[in-house]
């Protein structure tokens, strides 16, 4: 507390006599500060300027407002290459090479969706740019499986079913009827063909061979008598031709596509002697050349047949095909 009342009569108190109230003047002396005698007063209080220095040289670092430039490492020459000479740029990357960010689709950034005429695995096929089995350039193609691309294809396929066998007259009963079948054929584009361009319709000529159970004649009606004059005939063997029309739905590889068949069949008859002609006529839904599901009939006097079955091309049911035949051979069968 006294030291504090003491500093405030000293900051308060009057100059001593001779001491000059102004300012000091430049290069002027104190008396009483020169003596640092005790007729010594207090006086304002004067910091001298700081005299002016010169610009910062090039090799000082910072300065009034100055930036030192940092060494680029990139503007050093190579090892083995010339002072004078600059580094080269790096080339330019090559358009594909490298990560390309895909471009936004949708409102979640999806990528964009895989064309409606290609299955998402033709993009990592071997043979993405062509048929399966195929031969020839462009629309002119030749497929040895069909295809929505071929402008000429080969049918080679075998066909198992099922069905009944009517019988329109008293000769005869309705009884299950099971067929197995090879067919083959060559069918035609002709307007790719023509304007070499894409186009769904087809037509074509088939010719095929089947093997089917055997019909049930009756040679009496007599009901007293139960199996009076009923007999089973040999396997009904057949022979088909027919023009096919033909209609793809869709341009992808392995598209579904529409038959329609007609043409005539020539078979055997319940129990009569020799063959006989018909009408055969088929529908079938196909998936590619691989396989499809059909249904056909033949119409024969007094002995219709009608099947719904399905079939696979030769690749895959040749095999199949023939160790089922090897079996009835090695089982006794005589075919």
């Amino acid at each position: 507390m006294l030291d504090f009342a003491l500093t405030t009569i000293l900051l308060f108190a009057p100059p001593a006599e001779g001491t000059a109230a102004g300012p000091v003047e430049d290069g002027s002396a104190d008396p009483g500060a020169e003596s640092g005698g005790a007729d010594a007063g207090f006086g304002e209080l004067h910091a001298e300027e700081p005299e002016p220095s010169g610009d910062p040289g090039a090799s000082a670092s910072g300065g009034y407002g100055g930036l030192t430039p940092l060494t680029n490492y990139a503007d050093e020459p190579e090892p083995g290459q010339p002072e004078g000479e600059a580094a080269l740029p790096p080339p330019p990357e090559e358009e594909g090479s490298g990560f390309q960010e895909p471009e936004d689709y949708g409102p979640f950034f999806e990528v964009a969706p895989v064309s409606e005429v290609r299955f998402p695995g033709d993009a990592v096929r071997p043979d993405k740019k062509y048929p399966f089995a195929s031969v020839g350039k462009g629309p002119v193609r030749f497929c040895f499986v069909e295809d929505s691309e071929c402008g000429a294809s080969l049918i080679a396929d075998a066909d198992v079913g099922v069905g009944l066998n009517l019988i329109t007259s008293n000769r005869g009963l309705d009884v299950p009827y099971s067929q197995v079948r090879v067919r083959g054929g060559m069918m035609f584009r002709p307007l790719i063909l023509a304007r070499k361009h894409w186009h769904p319709w087809g037509v074509g000529l088939t010719g095929s061979y089947s093997i089917g159970s055997a019909s049930i004649t009756a040679t009496t009606q007599d009901s007293s008598e139960t199996f009076a004059g009923i007999t089973e005939t040999s396997p009904i063997r057949s022979a088909r031709v027919a023009l096919v029309n033909q209609l793809w739905l869709a341009q992808k590889r392995n598209a579904v596509h529409l038959d329609f068949s007609i043409g005539g069949v020539n078979s055997s008859v319940l129990n009569a002697s020799g063959r006989y002609w018909g009408t055969h006529a088929e529908f079938g839904l196909g998936f590619g050349g691989w396989g499809g599901l059909f249904v056909s009939g033949d119409f024969l006097d007094q002995d219709s047949r009608v099947v719904f079955g399905m079939r696979g091309h030769g690749i895959v049911t040749g095999p199949i095909i023939a160790l089922a035949l090897l079996g009835l051979v090695a089982g006794g069968v005589a075919l």
